[in-house]
């Protein structure tokens, strides 16, 4: 199997919207792919949306949990059905379960300290001379990804020589970002019809809507436009 390669992802469907042909083209090549959670997102405001707080754009209406078969939604049970989520993407991309390790930060409360602990507990875990990837330390505005972000350049600072493939993955809210002309970036497009389709079904894991079964649609309740700006045109942009 190919050197390890670790996906530091603050939220789930940070990895699938900004990152999904890069690892469908990290399995296709044979590689050690492994995810690691930050945090659950357990604060998003979607669960407000689930639990019938107005209405989300994607949906369109409001929700009714007792008309439409499910329980009030806590922070714990909606981190659940985030956590359901990524594991379903996951699987799309050729990425088993036992690869997927989670850090259990505070959603909206990652440090770069805390980051940097779990990358490298995680990495140790791992063994070996392991890649990594992480959401852009400028080209971001959520203080999660930039936290990610930022411990990951720490890290090559520190320790060039552990860490010296270091790569960012920038989200699609932010492909046309002024930012953008501070940092070195460059498209990753998909390199066959296999990881176009795999790309593509990692997005519809998180647009799934199975309440009774505890599968909300939290990612296209979140952030719908993003999920079909990369399913018409799977592919990602990143930078060093």
């Amino acid at each position: 199997m190919g050197r390890p390669a670790l996906f530091v992802v603050p939220h789930a469907d940070d990895e699938t919207l900004a990152a999904g042909v890069v690892l469908a083209e990290h399995v296709a090549a044979g590689r050690d792919v492994h995810i690691l959670l930050l945090s659950r997102g357990e604060k998003s405001v979607v669960l407000e949306g689930l639990n019938g707080g107005g209405t989300m754009g994607w949906w369109g209406v409001p929700h009714n949990p007792a008309l439409e078969g499910y329980e009030l939604l806590t922070e714990q049970t909606f981190g659940e059905a985030r956590l359901r989520e990524l594991v379903a993407a996951a699987g799309a991309l050729g990425i088993p379960q036992e690869r997927i390790h989670e850090a259990g930060l505070p959603n909206e409360g990652v440090t770069i300290a805390a980051a940097k602990a779990a990358i490298v507990s995680t990495a140790d875990a791992i063994g070996g001379d392991v890649g990594l990837w992480a959401p852009s330390h400028t080209v971001d505005n959520h203080p999660d990804h930039l936290a990610a972000g930022r411990a990951v350049q720490q890290l090559g600072t520190e320790n060039p020589t552990r860490w010296w493939d270091r790569r960012y993955y920038i989200l699609p809210m932010y492909w046309q970002d002024s930012r953008l002309s501070q940092v070195q970036h460059w498209w990753d497009y998909a390199s066959s019809p296999a990881v176009t389709a795999r790309a593509r079904n990692a997005c519809r894991a998180y647009g799934s809507w199975q309440p009774r079964a505890g599968v909300f649609a939290c990612g296209y309740h979140s952030v719908y436009a993003a999920f079909r700006t990369v399913e018409a045109d799977p592919k990602c942009l990143v930078h060093k």
